[in-house]
């Protein structure tokens, strides 16, 4: 495993075929059963059906792919803005109205920016599923760029001509299909091609028979805008910004263009890359996401201020993915993962996590527990204060007869799921009245209440009395 060269540089060993077998052989695969953990297959299959029920849940493909409950709620009414944003925009175009004679006098083109946060590493997703619902609701001529792949005009050109005439078009509908299939590298990546190219499939499109002509409740409006999307628009460089903007508005009144502009930072970064000779062919309206700490407190309460999953996050495990989002990158989707990797690793780790379940479940794996797991429950430092505060005969009972430690452990697992629905309600009761107070004694987000009630008893700590002190005081200021 060395090698005689004097340069320096980066050498590959593949591994050697021994070890790796030798490695399959003592490696710990929790998914397979083995002598030293009897339920590694049950355990690995909770943890797949407990991720799968949080995954449907939680689902962060997109800001704007609303496939999941969470995300549909945060973020329908922003999609919903959008649309009909584009639906403005198209329907001045296609009826040639007073509106878009004007704006064919300013050669102005409409442009949506969207202000989306400094969660750049959430951006690749939210502008993919953006991307997947154009295509699915308005038109197929959708393009993505970003400012790596674009550092000229002839690169942009050839990235959004590349990525138009790859789109999902009904080709077979289509009696010359060379203008669509032709290569790349043959075509010309200039505007007045890129015109004659959406001539064609428009015109091909709109002389189908009346049976696939497309109308106002088809998939796709006839003559679909071609919608641009700038992923990140402030790493673009500012000459490929305005010699595209230039040359679009130029040619606006044959092409229904369309762009989205998305933002990290702030809209003013439009008015501070362009000019206003530039700025200025651009219609420019605002759309605002959701901050991504609205997210997070979303995420969490739905995840954790839940009886519905009974996997639950210690103190300080929650206070570092809490930390990482809030100290590090603003990613949901980052803290999400970092859940999972605490599921993955709690049911690899622990042979108790078969009792990890829900409540329907509970009677079934206890009772299956054999000898060994019982010796596991024995040895819980949990487990053990529960039997120091027991009488002598029970006590005897619950390090002796594995029947009777499989009644009680059934019994306090159904007690610990009351627990918790008992305490997400109060918990909720608890912010609603302390949230308010002046200088939140005990945490503005219910996320730090929760923490706090984690990490000690709340009821004695200073944080509580200060804020029964300060609700008093405001009781009688209100005269109750």
């Amino acid at each position: 495993m060395s090698t005689c060269s004097v340069s320096k540089g980066c050498f590959v060993f593949k591994p050697s075929t021994k070890k790796r077998r030798l490695s399959d052989k003592t490696g710990h695969d929790f998914r397979c059963t083995s002598n030293d953990s009897e339920d590694a297959q049950l355990r690995f299959v909770t943890c797949q059906s407990l991720w799968s029920q949080i995954k449907s849940e939680t689902e962060i493909n997109s800001l704007f792919l609303c496939l999941q409950q969470i995300q549909e709620d945060l973020n329908k009414q922003l999609l919903d803005n959008l649309v009909s944003f584009l639906s403005r925009s198209h329907s001045d175009f296609q009826e040639k109205t007073t509106k878009w004679t004007c704006r064919m006098k300013f050669r102005e083109i409409p442009t949506a920016a969207l202000v989306l946060g400094v969660n750049v590493t959430d951006h690749d997703m939210t502008f993919r599923g953006l991307s997947d619902v154009l295509q699915d609701n308005i038109t197929p001529y959708v393009a993505l760029l970003e400012a790596k792949d674009c550092p000229g005009i002839k690169n942009l050109m050839q990235k959004l001509m590349g990525q138009l005439m790859n789109c999902d078009i009904d080709v077979d509908s289509l009696e010359d299909e060379d203008c669509v299939q032709v290569p790349q590298n043959r075509i010309r990546c200039s505007m007045p091609c890129l015109i004659s190219w959406y001539d064609s499939v428009t015109k091909k499109a709109d002389s189908e028979t009346p049976s696939k002509k497309r109308n106002s409740s088809s998939r796709h409006w006839q003559s679909p805008p071609v919608v641009v999307i700038f992923k990140d628009m402030e790493s673009f460089t500012t000459k490929v910004l305005q010699d595209f903007i230039v040359i679009s508005s130029q040619h606006i009144h044959e092409l229904p263009l369309v762009l989205i502009f998305g933002i990290a930072t702030s809209p003013m970064i439009i008015h501070r890359l362009l000019p206003h000779s530039v700025s200025s062919l651009l219609c420019i309206e605002l759309f605002q996401s959701l901050s991504c700490k609205e997210h997070l407190s979303t995420i969490i309460d739905k995840l954790l201020l839940t009886s519905r999953f009974p996997f639950k996050l210690g103190e300080k495990v929650l206070q570092v993915l809490i930390n990482i989002f809030l100290y590090h990158d603003f990613s949901v989707q980052n803290f999400i993962k970092g859940f999972q990797l605490c599921i993955v690793e709690h049911f690899y780790s622990q042979p108790l996590s078969i009792l990890c379940c829900h409540l329907v479940d509970i009677k079934k794996r206890v009772y299956s527990l054999s000898h060994d797991q019982c010796e596991n429950i024995r040895r819980l430092p949990s487990f053990r204060r529960y039997v120091e505060k027991q009488e002598s005969g029970k006590q005897i009972e619950l390090l002796t007869n594995d029947s009777f430690l499989k009644e009680e452990t059934e019994k306090l697992l159904e007690d610990l799921h009351v627990y918790h629905e008992n305490y997400v309600s109060i918990l909720r009761c608890l912010h609603v009245f302390t949230s308010s107070l002046p200088k939140y004694p005990l945490g503005k987000q219910i996320r730090e209440l929760h923490c706090a009630c984690l990490e000690n008893r709340v009821w004695e700590t200073e944080e509580y009395e200060s804020s029964l002190q300060l609700a008093s005081q405001q009781l009688c200021l209100l005269g109750c």
